[in-house]
């Protein structure tokens, strides 16, 4: 199953299209300028004679008085999907919740739908890429001290600075993070890389500035939104391709077993493939 997700992936790279066939998108430049304008929970509700889809688009929080929840329980039970999907990655079958609430403050979105699958006996799958394979694809189109840089500052440096790792010192986390989501997932880590110092050269190098843990304008040079010859910009956008189109097939394959599927992602990738998923449920 890896092999053909790799050459999937490859494929899109190469040709700069978000599926093994011309499936239509939303480039995420367009999307980035959209999302000023919609709030999640943002939701695609499409339906071919006995097939249904529900894409729910969500905002990657842990607030569970947020609206997103309660329409995540709404259609789940309006819909009774077969089969869900998630995004971050399979979450183990022995991990519960006992309530929609703990659920969702817990682990957000993906919580809530493991929660709700759980509660209705069905099983719930990572819809996101592994990040080996992911990993794998990328480094063959960007040299690895950029991929790095990217995937530290939107996996972790990033976020950090909005809160999401508490209040644990930042180089306790880098240590963490790099053996961990990096080294154990297969990415080549140089020795010096792999200290909170090497993290620090590499950033000024390629952003001619001292790193500093704090929101700073630099931070723009790795938002995908951005244009241009953002080269960061442009490795998110790849990032977001490669994963989009793993998706889009394991949707496209999960109509050939069933009927009522549902998903929960981030609303940026809502947005950019509501284009796609209408051609797959037109076809089905």
């Amino acid at each position: 199953m890896m092999n053909k997700y790799l050459i999937l992936a490859l494929g899109i790279i190469a040709c700069n299209t978000p599926a093994k066939e011309k499936l239509h998108t939303i480039d995420y430049v367009t999307v980035g300028k959209m999302m000023d304008t919609i709030r999640p929970p943002y939701v695609i509700d499409l339906t071919n004679k006995n097939k249904r889809l529900v894409f729910i688009g969500c905002d990657h929080n842990r607030d569970s008085t947020h609206p997103q929840f309660k329409a995540i329980e709404k259609y789940f039970n309006d819909l009774r999907p077969e089969i869900t999907f998630n995004e971050g990655g399979q979450m183990p079958d022995s991990t519960h919740f006992s309530s929609l609430n703990q659920a969702a403050s817990t682990r957000g979105e993906p919580g809530c739908l493991k929660y709700l699958s759980d509660k209705a006996g069905i099983r719930m799958m990572n819809g996101d890429t592994e990040d080996s394979l992911e990993f794998s694809i990328t480094l063959k189109k960007y040299p690895q001290d950029q991929l790095l840089l990217y995937y530290l500052m939107e996996r972790l440096v990033i976020p950090y600075l909005y809160g999401a790792y508490g209040s644990e010192p930042f180089e306790k986390v880098y240590n963490k993070a790099i053996e961990n989501w990096f080294i154990k997932e297969g990415f080549p880590v140089s020795a010096s890389q792999k200290t909170f110092d090497g993290f620090k050269q590499l950033y000024q190098h390629y952003t001619g500035v001292p790193f500093e843990a704090k929101l700073t304008p630099e931070i723009e040079k790795f938002d995908y939104i951005n244009g241009g010859d953002c080269r960061f910009c442009a490795i998110g956008r790849t990032s977001k391709m490669v994963r989009d189109s793993i998706l889009l097939d394991k949707i496209d394959q999960a109509f050939n077993k069933y009927d009522r599927v549902m998903v929960t992602f981030g609303h940026g990738h809502a947005v950019a493939l509501k284009p796609a998923l209408k051609q797959i449920m037109d076809r089905k």
